[in-house]
């Protein structure tokens, strides 16, 4: 089956460990997840929405989809360069929850995934992967622009595009496909020139079906995405007034193409169609995101080539007559001054945005982290503990209080505040990572290996969380459940390796 092919070429280009690398790299994973299903055939009928039973399900089931899905995030998560930012991710999370809640989805099971590049670009795989890179946030305004883009991949999803593209391609030549995907695999290997040709020659006799094809369900993913964007309280005409913000940048985009556009091709009837749904609602006020724009302020300053570059850019909105985007600016010096090292000015912008915003949980964390910066410790974690009295549990400020712990030499403090959130948040591969640091800090070795190899599932080298959890046995003699439940792991994980590779033979 062509899902086991893919799921296999995926694999065998996975890195066991890596965080960084080029954006060629990650431009050829992520084309993975829209070029995959560009063969041609008859296409499906788009008025009829995919249901349990139907042929689109005969052919792919929801759990092969999320089992490819998880097989395409493992491989994403060791081969691109992600984000670990726990406030920015659970923003995303949530406005991505509202809108799902919002959608067609039947299985609203959706894991989150940031991924560090400046390009303008979200994505969404089969088994509820979403995709977006941190790019995004500079070129969406406002929180209804990147919603719509959300909303339209979450159609891709609830429409099951994946499983009826496939089906319309049973019949392609595996030759083209194969030449696609080896073109794909080459340039994650650093041969661009040669990638470049083998997806060249493999398209080029599919490429006129596949264009017609990506146009017939990208125009379905936006009528159902901008009646999810009304369902969740967001502005419809945010989607024809982002597709044409993105239309300008590739008019003016002298060297590259805005990745969105490669894998989402946008025209002006398309842009005319969204106007002319979004046209069947009334026409009200949509009230600006603070969060969002806060958001969108931490992003410009940690993605800005400085921290100078990074305060020319925030000043601009400082004396806007918009209260939201006046804080947002606040928000962002206070950040860019922070990194730069100048507290007090800082601790200025910092003091003028806790006038309106004093119990907001970013405003907390800005002036955590500063004091943090500052090597004044005590200081920011007792910001951070009142702040988890209000709010116990919350994920941003339990990362940022265990790094404090971390700072004061309390590891063994810092252990303990995280250990809770792994079972909240088992698929989270920035908070494994962290814990075994931690661990190790704190001398506790048999809980080194077992967050280590938890990363390792995350990252998809099963044989290598296998071999941790090996290490941890002999530790552990003297307890038998400690022994039981490591043996456990090793056969749980043990299965999902052999389910993969029954997936790949």
């Amino acid at each position: 089956m062509f899902f086991k092919y893919v799921s296999q070429m995926l694999l065998a280009s996975a890195i066991p460990i890596c965080f960084q690398i080029t954006s060629r790299i990650l431009a050829g994973t992520l084309l993975i997840v829209t070029l995959f299903v560009a063969a041609s055939g008859k296409a499906a009928d788009t008025r009829n929405l995919p249901q349990l039973g139907d042929r689109a399900s005969s052919i792919i089931s929801l759990e092969q989809e999320r089992e490819l899905g998880q097989d395409f995030l493992r491989s994403l998560r060791a081969q691109a360069p992600t984000i670990s930012d726990p406030i920015l991710q659970e923003y995303l999370e949530h406005l991505i929850y509202k809108l799902a809640l919002n959608s067609e989805l039947q299985d609203r099971s959706l894991e989150l995934i940031i991924i560090d590049a400046d390009s303008i670009n979200a994505f969404a795989a089969p088994g509820g992967i979403v995709g977006v890179h941190d790019g995004l946030f500079v070129y969406a305004e406002t929180e209804d622009e990147i919603s719509a883009i959300l909303a339209h991949e979450l159609a891709h999803l609830s429409q099951r595009h994946f499983a009826r593209r496939s089906d319309a391609g049973r019949q392609a030549s595996m030759t083209s496909l194969a030449g696609l995907l080896a073109g794909i695999v080459l340039i994650a290997a650093g041969s661009g020139d040669a990638g470049l040709a083998a997806m060249t020659a493999g398209q080029a006799a599919t490429q006129g079906e596949m264009l017609r094809y990506s146009r017939a369900w990208e125009s379905e993913a936006d009528r159902v995405g901008i009646r999810t964007l009304v369902d969740a309280g967001k502005d419809p005409r945010a989607m024809a007034a982002m597709f044409e913000r993105l239309e300008r940048a590739n008019r003016f985009q002298t060297s590259r193409i805005p990745e969105f556009l490669l894998t989402h091709p946008v025209t002006r009837d398309r842009i005319a169609d969204s106007y002319n749904q979004a046209l069947q609602y009334p026409n009200r006020e949509y009230q600006s995101s603070l969060d969002y724009q806060l958001m969108r302020a931490r992003v410009i300053v940690n993605t800005s080539r400085s921290p100078r570059d990074a305060i020319s850019r925030m000043q601009a909105d400082l004396d806007s007559a918009d209260p939201v985007k006046r804080a947002a600016s606040q928000y962002g010096l206070t950040l860019a001054y922070t990194e730069s090292g100048q507290f007090e000015r800082a601790m200025d912008y910092l003091n003028a945005l806790k006038k309106t915003h004093n119990g907001k949980i970013a405003v907390m964390l800005a002036e955590a982290s500063l004091h943090n910066k500052a090597a004044r410790y005590d200081e920011a974690g007792s910001i951070l503990k009142d702040a988890l009295r209000l709010s116990p549990g919350n994920y941003p400020l339990t990362m940022a209080y265990a790094d404090v712990l971390l700072k004061q030499g309390k590891p063994e403090r810092a252990q303990n505040v995280l250990v809770p959130l792994t079972s909240k948040r088992p698929n989270d591969v920035h908070l494994w990572y962290t814990l075994a640091e931690t661990y190790g800090l704190a001398n506790n070795i048999v809980g080194v290996h077992e967050a280590r190899a938890e990363y390792f599932v995350l990252v998809g080298n099963f044989d290598q969380a296998i071999t941790q959890l090996g290490y941890a046995i002999p530790l552990v003699t003297d307890n038998f459940q400690k022994t039981a439940s490591i043996r456990t792991r090793i056969e749980e994980i043990h299965q999902m390796r052999m389910k993969r590779e029954q997936r790949n033979s």
